[in-house]
Parts: structure tokens; C-alpha cells; sequence
């Protein structure tokens, strides 16, 4: 109740601010002319305001009132309602000699907000969920769901400000039950937090020398007490420019880093880079990468190193990218490689990438999901005289007409203590068609954990590498103008290479019927089948059916 009462006065405060612009502002304390910064009282308030949902009404309107009076015409506000209902043989995905099985109620209340100011802009999309159990009626289960980004120009051309916060579901062990839905009671998931503020400054110094200073501060915290908070505070800055010569350009960073872990070892390092490229021609680019790293990733002391590489950059045509860099680091070999090429309906991306992370990428990610991603990128390309809110508008249109999630993702990841060297391969293809939609996702990650042992001992305090492999197909058909069947198939085994060698392998696969019963009302029947194997092995049949009302 308290949460439905949030969102309304969210909205109510929005409106007002569109109604009655500077006035709004003023009558809440807000002054667009002075901004004054202090990071860490800032991130202090952040961390604490940022975890209650009722802060989405003040950031929208402080984005607002930035930004200048601001059109309504430009705002769109969508509260919505979401009742789902679960009949599963396996709450608690326990194995086959212990099954409970139940039905559950899950009731979402969410709210999405699109703005854009003339210096400010803001997508945000949330959602509360309680879990009512008609058997296990003792449970309770309720998971907020968050995505937010907004970016805000406070003085023209020079002084900008990001800020996200996403709350999402996010797993401890790599070895512990998957599970394709939240309905169920998976000690293995945790639900967890990041926002981040990053103030940066941009210009243009003598006419032909580009500069970024940009300070980042994020928190990620868990409701477990058995995953660690999280801090980093970062500073980078860039200097790139021409030469006399038009075909050499040149770049010049410097980044510094603090890791802070509330169950593990703190951690800091800094990297500076020089870049010299070369331009055969408008399609095709190479460059020179040298640099040196310090760090105490992996001892207690910092430890220096200097890194050389070289990178390529090449574009034969609008519907073909490639971009590759390969350089020596501290853990040996890193690199990144982005491929991407397009066709009329389909669309294929690759990326490899070998780096030092922190935590999965889910926790941080303000993206509406890989299939959304790729239906975009077709959509715009095939209709460049759509405006960004017309592509979205028939990219959700596309997804809901075939039942398909807006996210194809097929290997999770889990939360870590401390840095990680990541080997990433991921292989993206997407086909639209005028009633069939394909998509496939395949994905290898190796994870190598940096330093001593540190905090609890776990699987991500072992000084042995995670091996996650993972593949994700899920075709929609649109039977009607209305109705629509879709078919999801899931596969993801994580291998441990530790004594004894721990797997765990885990199945899925979702048919689901969905159609439209009215303008905003959508509603889907659906039956699921999953099955693991290995450290944590479990079966679990489930159906379900939903209800999705849109204000």
C-alpha cells in the first residue's frame, strides 16, 4: 500500500513541476542557478535516498528544474499494474525427494517516466512486487525492480552530471539453483542495488584539442549478508587532437581508481595511456596503444607495469563495425573486439573482451535487454525517418506482439568480493520478421579471481577460475493482429576448476500465449519446465498466467 501511495505522489509531483515549471521548483527550495558539489556528503545522502523508492519524484523534478521550463509534450508518465499467478511443483527448488509445491499471487504496481528538458533527461522504469503464497503463507517475498539513468547539462556546453540506480535480482554462487523466475524462494539471489553520480567537465582548448575530466562515485549494496557491499570512486580524464598532419590524430588518459568491499580487501590503482592513430581512409583506422599501470590487485603493495598494444578500426559501409584492441596488462593479455553487421531483418554482434571487473554486469545495467537492443538497431536502420521515441514505441510494440522478453540474456554471473579477471566471448544474432522473430544469444565467461583470500570463504574467495557457458534461443510468432506464441530455450552450466571439480547444469524452456484484451491491457497463459543438475540439482513444472494493465 505504502509503495502504490509512493508512486502516486511521484506522479502528482511530476505533473506539477510540467504545469507550473520555475514556480515549482521555487516552491520546493530548488535554485537552477547554484549547484554545489560535495562528493562524499552527497554520496551519503545518495546511498540513503536513492534505496527509497519515494526519491524518483525529487530526482525527476531536480532534473526538471535544471534544466529549465520544460514542455510537456516531452514527459511521458505510465503507471501500470501487473497481477501474475504461478502454480509451481518446486517453491523452494528443492530435489526431487522434497518437493512443496504452491501457488503464487504476484502483484506489481510500477511506473515508467521518460523526460527530456532542453538540458536534462530522464528514463526510469520501477516496480514493486509482493509474493503472496496461498500454501506457505508464512513466506514473504517482496523484490523492488529499478532502472534509471539521467543525465543533466548544469552549465551549458561545459558541466554535465549522470546519474543511474538499478535495483535487480542478482545471484551469490555461481554454483547455486537458477531460477527463471522470482516467484519461487532461491536462497541463492539476493536482491541488490547501484546507483552512481558522475559529475565531468568537456571542451575545447586552443581550437583543436578535446578535453574530459569525469569523476564517478557508485555504491552496490545486497540485502545478503553472505555478498559484500561495494564502493568505487573513480577519476578519469582525456586529452585528444589533431596534428598538422589530417590523417594522425593522437590521445592522451589517466585514470585512478578505490575499491572498497565491506567483506574484503580494499583496493586502488591508476592507469595512464597514450594513443597514436593513423587514418588510411575514411573506412579504415589503426593505432598505437603504450601505457604504464600500477595496482595492488594481486599483492599487498602496488605493483607497477607498462602495457603496449595496438588497435583497428575498421567501417566498410553503414551496416558493418569493427573495432579491436590488444595490449598487455599485469594479468597478461587483455583485449576488446567489437563486431557488429547488419542485414535488411537480421542482425549478428560479437564481442570478446579480456578485463578486470568488479561485479557482474547486471548490477550496473540501465539497458532495456539484449533483444530490445538488437529490434532497435533494425528498426531505426530500416526506418531513418523515425524519431528515437517513434523507434521505441514500435520496438516494445514488436516484443509485446510476439511475447518475447526484451532481455535474451544467457549467462547470469554472481557477486564477487573483489576484482576479477573476466575472458568474455559473446555471439548475438536477432531476425525480424513480418510475423516471426528469432533471437539467439551465446556466451562463454572464464572468471579468474585477483589478490589473497579474502573475506568469507565462498567460491569467489578460491584462487581458482569459474568457467560459465551458456546459450539462449527464443522464437515469436504472431498468430493475430492480437495474439501471439512464443517459445524460450535456456541452457547454462558453470564449472568450477577447483578439487572435485563442482558443475552445476541447468535447463529451461517456456511456451508462452499471449494476447491483447485492450488498448493497454495485455495478458499471457504460459507453462515452464526447468531442470538442474550437478552441485545443486532440482525439477521444477510450473504454469502461469498474467495480467498487465497500463495506465
Amino acid at each position: 500500500m505504502a509503495t502504490v501511495m509512493v508512486m502516486g505522489m511521484a506522479m502528482v509531483m511530476v505533473q506539477t513541476v510540467l504545469d507550473q515549471g520555475p514556480a515549482a521548483c521555487a516552491a520546493r527550495g530548488l535554485r537552477r542557478q547554484t549547484l554545489a558539489l560535495d562528493g562524499d556528503a552527497l554520496l551519503a545522502w545518495g546511498r540513503r535516498a536513492l534505496r527509497r523508492p519515494g526519491f524518483v519524484s525529487p530526482l525527476v523534478i531536480a532534473l526538471a528544474c535544471a534544466a529549465g521550463p520544460v514542455q510537456a509534450a516531452n514527459w511521458t508518465i505510465q503507471p501500470s499494474i501487473q497481477v501474475r499467478e504461478t502454480l509451481t511443483d518446486n517453491l523452494y527448488l528443492s530435489s526431487s525427494s522434497d518437493k512443496t509445491g504452491d501457488l503464487v499471487t504476484g502483484i506489481t504496481p510500477g511506473i515508467s517516466i521518460k523526460g527530456e528538458g532542453s538540458r536534462a533527461k530522464l528514463r526510469l522504469a520501477y516496480g514493486y512486487t509482493e509474493q503472496l503464497y496461498l500454501r506457505e503463507s508464512n513466506q514473504r517475498n517482496s523484490q523492488n525492480s529499478l532502472r534509471a539513468i539521467g543525465a543533466l547539462e548544469a552549465v551549458e556546453d561545459f558541466f554535465f552530471i549522470d546519474a543511474t540506480g538499478t535495483i535487480s535480482q542478482q545471484y551469490l554462487s555461481a554454483f547455486g539453483a537458477v531460477s527463471p523466475s522470482t516467484a519461487n524462494v532461491n536462497n541463492n539471489q539476493t536482491e541488490t542495488s547501484n546507483y552512481s553520480l558522475s559529475p565531468y567537465v568537456r571542451g575545447t582548448m586552443l581550437g583543436w584539442v578535446d578535453y574530459l575530466v569525469r569523476y564517478r562515485r557508485s555504491t552496490t549494496s545486497s540485502q545478503s549478508n553472505l555478498a559484500s557491499d561495494y564502493d568505487a570512486s573513480e577519476w578519469t580524464g582525456v586529452i585528444d587532437g589533431s596534428t598538422r598532419w589530417s590523417r594522425i590524430t593522437w590521445a592522451l588518459d589517466a585514470s585512478h581508481v578505490q575499491n572498497t568491499y565491506s567483506r574484503g580487501r580494499d583496493t586502488d590503482g591508476s592507469h595512464y595511456g597514450i594513443t597514436l592513430s593513423y587514418r588510411f581512409n575514411p573506412q579504415f583506422q589503426v593505432s598505437l596503444l603504450g601505457g604504464r599501470e600500477s595496482n595492488d590487485y594481486v599483492s599487498l603493495d602496488q605493483e607497477t607495469n607498462y602495457t603496449r598494444g595496438f588497435g583497428v578500426d575498421w567501417t566498410p559501409d553503414l551496416r558493418t563495425q569493427l573495432a579491436a584492441k590488444v595490449r598487455n596488462r599485469f594479468f597478461g593479455t587483455g583485449y576488446d573486439v567489437n563486431f557488429r553487421h547488419r542485414m535488411r531483418r537480421s542482425l549478428v554482434t560479437f564481442l570478446a573482451s579480456r578485463d578486470v571487473t568488479s561485479q557482474p554486469s547486471g548490477v550496473s545495467n540501465t539497458g532495456m535487454g539484449s533483444n530490445y537492443d538488437a529490434s532497435y538497431a533494425l528498426i531505426a536502420a530500416n526506418n531513418p525517418e523515425l524519431s528515437p521515441s517513434e523507434i521505441e514505441a514500435q520496438v516494445t510494440e514488436a516484443l509485446q506482439s510476439r511475447g518475447l522478453p526484451a532481455d535474451g540474456t544467457a549467462v547470469n554471473g554472481y557477486l564477487t568480493d573483489r576484482q576479477q579477471v573476466q575472458e568474455l566471448q559473446r555471439l548475438s544474432f536477432a531476425m525480424l520478421g513480418a510475423r516471426n522473430t528469432v533471437t539467439l544469444t551465446a556466451t562463454r565467461s572464464e572468471q579468474q579471481p585477483l589478490g589473497l583470500v579474502n573475506g568469507v570463504t565462498n567460491d569467489f574467495s578460491l584462487p581458482d577460475r569459474v568457467l560459465q557457458q551458456g546459450v539462449s534461443i527464443s522464437w515469436g510468432h504472431q498468430l493475430t493482429g492480437l495474439s501471439s506464441l512464443s517459445l524460450s530455450l535456456s541452457q547454462q552450466r558453470s564449472t568450477g576448476y577447483t578439487a572435485g571439480s563442482p558443475e552445476t547444469e541447468t535447463q529451461y524452456a517456456n511456451l508462452l500465449f499471449s494476447t491483447r484484451i485492450g488498448p493497454n491491457t495485455n495478458a499471457n497463459v504460459g507453462a515452464r519446465r526447468v531442470i538442474s543438475s550437478g552441485v545443486t540439482g532440482y525439477t521444477e513444472s510450473a504454469l502461469t498466467a498474467a495480467l498487465l494493465h497500463s495506465f
